[in-house]
């Protein structure tokens, strides 16, 4: 698996800030560090975009 590319990326940073914005989260049972590990593993090529999963 490949690393995003830096329009994926921003791609992902917009809508975090859309869900941000809404107040509502399309994964609400997800804590922090969750998110911030899957954030990771995906920038360094081991998943795929956790956005759009």
């Amino acid at each position: 698996m490949a690393q995003p590319t830096e329009d994926e990326i921003n791609d992902v940073l917009n809508a975090c800030m859309e869900s941000e914005d809404s107040g509502e989260s399309i994964y609400p049972g997800m804590t922090y560090e969750q998110g911030v590990m899957a954030g990771i593993q995906w920038m360094q090529g081991e998943v795929t975009n956790p956005i759009k999963e």
